[in-house]
């Protein structure tokens, strides 16, 4: 009795459930008490179980002398059931491959760096990802008053590997100051101004399939976003704002 409890469960019934199909096979024609006392189970719950199972169409039910009585199906109606599900399952098959490959889309990774040290994790990364350039717009060098030391010999490092930078910086005179400041900063790398007069203390990075979003204000903190489209569909904008910008002067130089 035991084996076939576990396979009935195994079927999809609980533990209960097989208890009370059981109990109707044996007793045929059953009342509620009958089955109960059949199965040692409180009627109050036998009620709900027939219900459940009478549901599955593997119960029925006649009322004689205003009695009702339970009976089990044929246990070949489990076949049935499991034909219907077989076919049910058939009928969304294609629609769960679909959500299957849908795990290979990676989804929009978001990270946050706060502090010094987070910014400074992010501006490694950049350095670790192997990109060969990345871009950047709205800064205003405003990353060299938080982290002077960091970003001279950072920027050292980014001319070593190789990695080609392109900003572009609001023309503000804040801006411009820090250009100059800064100037030996720029080798391998390129940079104009956007004719936006304000003065901005946040930043927008693009390389690779990341964008990072900074903010050198108060306690500073970096919102890195990991998403190929985004990415692509930024880059695409800095470059119509590349196009747009102003070139730099030689009294950018100097």
């Amino acid at each position: 009795m035991i084996e076939i409890l576990n396979r009935l469960e195994k079927f999809g019934l609980s533990e209960k459930e097989a208890k009370i199909y059981l109990a109707c096979l044996e007793l045929d024609d059953a009342v509620a008490s009958d089955l109960a006392l059949k199965s040692n189970l409180p009627r109050t719950l036998v009620y709900d179980l027939l219900e459940r199972l009478i549901d599955l169409g593997l119960v029925s039910y006649a009322i004689k002398n205003n009695r009702k009585y339970f009976r089990a199906a044929s246990p070949h109606e489990l076949l049935r059931i499991l034909q219907e599900k077989e076919r049910a399952v058939l009928e969304i098959l294609p629609d769960l491959e679909k959500l299957q490959k849908m795990k290979g889309v990676k989804r929009p990774k978001v990270e946050i760096y706060e502090g010094k040290e987070g910014m400074k994790t992010v501006m490694n990364d950049i350095l670790r990802s192997g990109v060969k350039e990345f871009v950047a717009y709205g800064s205003s060098k405003s990353s060299f008053p938080v982290i002077p030391a960091f970003m001279n010999e950072w920027h050292a490092r980014r001319a070593k590997q190789k990695v080609y930078m392109r900003v572009l910086y609001n023309d503000s005179p804040e801006a411009r100051a820090r250009v100059k400041q800064f100037i030996h900063t720029f080798k391998h790398a390129e940079y104009r101004f956007m004719p936006i007069k304000v003065h901005s203390p946040t930043a927008t990075l693009i390389y690779g399939n990341r964008v990072v979003l900074q903010s050198w204000t108060g306690e500073p903190f970096s919102v890195m976003i990991e998403n190929e489209e985004m990415a692509q569909n930024q880059k695409r904008y800095f470059e119509e704002l590349w196009k747009r910008a102003k070139k730099p002067t030689d009294a950018d130089h100097k």
